[in-house]
């Protein structure tokens, strides 16, 4: 039998996203064509891959056996395509970097911005989202994340430790004492997560035992949670040199043991082959070493 790359690869997207919808957003297509190419890749198999409910797409035993080594052929091709342009000599073509909410949206634009212009032939994407993505997929070609990659066939390099504390803006502290110990926490208004466990868990770690209705603003974006800080709502998590650019927010119990989060660069080990990737990894891993230089505050 002979199957068409594209419905291999559209056969993969729904499995991982679950819906027609969202694999259509995935992979640029419209929805009616995801549709048809699942039904072409059926009816050459001769069984169905995936029962239709109100739930979306979930795949049948059969779909299941080959979803592993459905990714494994976009692996190889991923493989591919990136020895293959990294045989181009030429400096030019685009590189996708993904990061979090915080470093793709507020550091990163400036850290690009001499590269680009130093490099005008280099098209630069940003994929901000605090979701790891799968680099051995090329879903980006460079990855910044907040702990160490543990997938196979990186390459990934620490850059440095980024301290963390807890802050409240001056006005806020003008209306209420400031804390003394981490029990003076409860009696304070925290800028915490909705739906995200792990800032609980974190006071959990220094003794304060917090339910989600512990913190009276609470939001799961990185962005809106800082600028809660800054607009006096209450106390919460800033990176410290971020906060340090802003004189009129406070670090509070700055003897607190808030563990460092690490900065690491990763890319596929293919990397070698690629000389601007290769670059921009460099520059990168350089810039990094002092992440809020070009931070605009």
């Amino acid at each position: 039998m002979h199957f068409s790359w594209d419905h291999i690869r559209t056969f993969h997207a729904v499995a991982k996203h679950g819906s027609l919808l969202a694999a259509s957003r995935h992979l640029d297509l419209t929805q009616p064509t995801v549709g048809r190419h699942i039904d072409l890749l059926e009816d050459r198999l001769g069984f169905t891959l995936f029962t239709r409910g109100r739930e979306g797409m979930r795949l049948t035993d059969k779909g299941a056996d080959l979803v592993a080594t459905a990714g494994e052929m976009l692996g190889t091709a991923a493989d591919f395509e990136r020895v293959a342009s990294g045989l181009e000599e030429r400096i030019e073509g685009t590189i996708r970097i993904s990061a979090n909410e915080i470093v793709g949206a507020l550091l990163l634009p400036g850290m690009v911005a001499e590269f680009m212009a130093e490099n005008p032939m280099i098209e630069i994407e940003i994929e901000v989202s605090n979701e790891v993505t799968n680099l051995l997929q090329r879903d980006a070609d460079i990855a910044i994340r907040m702990f160490r990659p543990t997938q196979n066939d990186l390459v990934a390099r620490k850059v440095r430790d980024l301290p963390l504390g807890l802050f409240a803006h001056e006005s806020y502290l003008g209306r209420h004492p400031e804390p003394e110990s981490v029990d003076d926490l409860a009696a304070h208004v925290l800028v915490g997560q909705d739906r995200n466990p792990s800032l609980i868990a974190a006071y959990g770690a220094f003794g304060l035992a917090l339910a989600p209705d512990g913190f009276q603003f609470r939001c799961d974006n990185n962005i809106a949670s800082i600028n809660a800080v800054r607009a006096g709502i209450g106390i919460g998590p800033l990176h410290v040199g971020m906060a340090s650019r802003w004189p009129d927010v406070v670090q509070v119990l700055p003897d607190l043991p808030v563990p460092s989060l690490e900065l690491w660069l990763a890319c596929h080990a293919d990397v070698r082959h690629n000389k601007r990737i290769r670059m921009v990894m460099d520059f990168l891993a350089q810039r990094m070493k002092a992440p809020y230089d070009a931070f605009p505050g």
